[in-house]
């Protein structure tokens, strides 16, 4: 375990990682490839399970360490959305919800970065938050659009997965959200060949140590339909 950052929220670490061998008859009609293709690709692999955890988090709301309350809490944390559908006045429901967040009695005023979204509404979150206008009473008039640019939209079908109507606003990239905390620090997966003694060849070992967590609500608003 680990505890990180003014938040003292802990994290549980754990060792994700596989180990595997390449025979020397392999090898040798591989021309050598399979020693460095393998765990590169297994390595990329230890990183995307990283991934996988953190929207892990999102998709089951987690409880935080801090008060033992879902991330997700309509009641105790305010940052929850429902009824909503990918348009101008439920994004700017969620924005208002994200900035009236406070410190204690502080207002934090917290901006979205990132809309997160399953890919079945990509191509309508990017044409709503992408407009420069929106239609009026009179289909002809424009109105400027008050959500336009105001967050990147990301596409993720590990969201899809869970709900198809389901997207989440995020604060920048710096704000307590969810943590990621690694072994020492080191984020790197760590990759270690040695000559087997059970195979007639070369046996690799790839692991990365991590944990993920909820560390803070104020910097993510749930909508859901």
């Amino acid at each position: 375990y680990v505890t990180t950052g003014d938040k003292q929220a802990t994290i549980a670490l754990a060792t994700y990682g596989e180990l595997f061998s390449i025979t020397r008859q392999a090898i040798i009609n591989d021309d050598m490839n399979m020693l460095t293709d393998v765990p590169m690709k297994l390595g990329r692999a230890a990183k995307a399970t990283i991934a996988d955890l953190v929207y892990d988090v999102l998709i089951s709301n987690q409880k935080l360490s801090s008060d033992d309350v879902a991330l997700f809490d309509k009641a105790k944390h305010a940052n929850v959305l429902e009824k909503a559908v990918m348009d101008v006045a439920s994004l700017d429901k969620a924005r208002q919800l994200m900035r009236m967040q406070k410190e204690g009695e502080r207002h934090l005023n917290i901006r979205p970065a990132f809309v997160l979204v399953p890919t079945a509404m990509e191509s309508v979150s990017n044409q709503v938050i992408k407009s420069v206008s929106v239609k009026g009473a009179d289909i002809n008039a424009g109105i400027i659009n008050p959500v336009k640019d105001f967050a990147t939209v990301i596409a993720e079908p590990r969201l899809d997965d869970a709900s198809q109507t389901t997207f989440y606003l995020t604060a920048a990239k710096g704000s307590d959200t969810i943590e990621v905390a690694y072994l020492n620090g080191v984020d790197e997966p760590y990759i270690d060949q040695q000559e087997g003694f059970t195979v007639d060849g070369v046996a690799t070992k790839v692991r990365i140590d991590a944990g993920v967590a909820p560390v803070d609500y104020r910097g993510l608003v749930k909508c859901s339909a």
